[in-house]
């Protein structure tokens, strides 16, 4: 940088200063440097899939999946969960959360929360695995990207535990 620079940045500075522009996106820009920028960098993540019957492979409406990150902490397991959704009349889902860019692995709970309506199937945790999912869209910034998993077909178990 050149003396003449530095010294038309030094007089800018104190200018700018002085009309009160120096923390502004403009005055930084016009200084020579970026805006400070607060927070943590995230990723989005998207789970999708069909949630079906272990018996005869009947989609099921009306699962919930929820997309969960596990923490371990005080020598115990942690779940956050990062969002949620409801299977549709197909049994279809798709999900999606954002949470720090080094997630490997998000566990989908899938719940039956509509009571007999669609019958009665037990609680399901499924893995998705984004230890090589490819990220696109990254901000530059704090965003990092999404990227999507299809888990394809998911089979729930009937819950039978109140047959009489």
């Amino acid at each position: 940088m050149s003396a003449i620079t530095k010294l038309y940045r030094k007089i800018l500075a104190a200018l700018l200063t002085l009309f009160g522009f120096s923390s502004t996106v403009a005055g930084c820009w016009l200084l020579g440097y970026g805006a400070d920028e607060y927070g943590a960098p995230f990723a989005t993540y998207k789970v999708k899939g069909v949630v079906v019957s272990e018996e005869g492979d009947n989609p099921i409406r009306g699962i919930r999946a929820a997309l969960e990150v596990k923490y371990q902490y005080d020598s115990e397991e942690h779940f956050h969960e990062i969002g949620s959704t409801l299977t549709n009349n197909s049994g279809n889902f798709s999900a999606e959360g954002g949470e720090s860019p080094n997630i490997k692995i998000l566990f989908v709970k899938l719940t039956d929360i509509d009571g007999k309506e669609n019958g009665l199937f037990e609680t399901k945790v499924v893995e998705a695995d984004f230890t090589n999912a490819a990220f696109t869209g990254s901000s530059g910034n704090w965003h990092r990207g999404e990227a999507e998993i299809d888990l394809g077909k998911i089979k729930m178990k009937p819950d039978n535990s109140d047959a009489e």
